[in-house]
Order: structure tokens, then sequence, then C-alpha cells
């Protein structure tokens, strides 16, 4: 049980981390006049990651009445609301993201988190699937679709398999990762060393 909160807890870290961070969305839009990010987008992810919630949630506020079809702005609204733990509030900016680009493997990632944090991990695994399927290089699915695997639904051959492939697309940067990994693979050889031992 120890070992199930830790794991939690380490992931919302790395997930929040990972998702505000490397995979922050751009200000894309359908049309090709509004296709570089706006200064005030950078102002706005700067209050983000520098903590002022409030005057990043109005910033972003203001960019989605100036750039009614970009996604990036609906998506960090999300990430803050998540923060918050306001996850309903976050799924419908992140629905909001999503409207405009069904594609924003970010907006898929963190609607995948706040699915399971309303309880649904069914819907959850659903939505990191969806992120995979767009971008199979997205790291963060990877790890999230891992923990679920391994602390919801019991299956260590898949959180392993999906372990490595984070593992391997961060470069093996995650000491806590990489213990995980560790672990399940020797639970995994004393599983097969059973298995052989009533065989015989």
């Amino acid at each position: 049980m120890a070992r199930l909160i830790s794991i939690i807890s380490i992931a919302l870290t790395l997930l929040s981390i990972v998702a505000c961070s490397a995979g922050a969305p751009t200000m894309k839009v359908s049309s090709a006049a509004h296709k570089l990010v706006p200064p005030e987008f950078d102002a706005a992810l700067a209050l983000m990651k520098s903590g002022d919630t409030e005057a990043a949630e109005q910033a972003f506020v203001r960019l989605t009445e100036v750039y009614p079809r970009a996604a990036g702005p609906w998506t960090n609204l999300g990430i803050l609301a998540a923060r918050q733990q306001n996850y309903e509030r976050a799924a419908k900016y992140f629905i909001a993201a999503l409207q405009r680009d069904a594609n924003n493997v970010v907006a898929l990632n963190w609607m995948a988190f706040v699915t399971g944090k309303n309880g649904s991990y069914a819907g959850a695994l659903d939505w990191y699937n969806k992120a995979l399927a767009i971008n199979e290089h997205y790291a963060p699915s990877h790890l999230n679709i891992a923990i679920l695997y391994e602390t919801v639904f019991k299956h260590p051959g898949p959180a392993l398999a999906h372990y490595r492939r984070y593992h391997e697309l961060t470069g093996g940067d995650s000491i806590l990762v990489s213990a995980w990994i560790y672990e399940l693979e020797s639970a995994n050889d004393l599983v097969a060393a059973n298995v052989a031992q009533v065989n015989k």
C-alpha cells in the first residue's frame, strides 16, 4: 500500500512537471495568419511557471478571447484547474482545447489524468491511448499508462512495457522509473522461476 501511495504521489509530480514544461502546447490555430506564438502566450506561460496562478488564469482567459480558435490557452487553463484539484472545470477546458485541436496530446494526457481523478480508470486509459495513437513517442502518456496498469489494473506485463518505453524515450533519466522497472523485472523473474520449479 505504501508503494502504491508513493508511486501515485511521485507520478502526479512527474506529470505536472513534464506536461507543463516540455509538453506545453503552442498557439496553433487553423488560420495561417496566426501560426506564430504571440508574446502574450509566452508571458502567460511565464506567469504559470512562476506560480502566479491567478494572473496566469487571467492571461490565458484573455488569450481565449483574442485567439478563440487556439487550443493552447484552453489547455493551460485546464492544467491550472487540475493543479487546484478542480477536475470538473479542468475537463471542460481540456474538451474546449480538443475541440480546437483534436491532436493535442498534452490536452489528451491531462484529460486522462482528470478522468482518472474522477474515478473512471478505464476512461483514463482510453484517453492515454488516444494520445499515443496520435504520437507514440509521447513519453508522459507511457509513464501514466504504466502507473495505471501497475497500481490500478494490476497488470505488470503492460506496465513494464510502458515503463521501458518511457525510459527509452527520456534517455533513462529517471532513477525512480529505473527502480520501478527493476522491481517489476525482478518480480517477473521470480514468478518465472517458481513456475519452472512447479512444472518440473
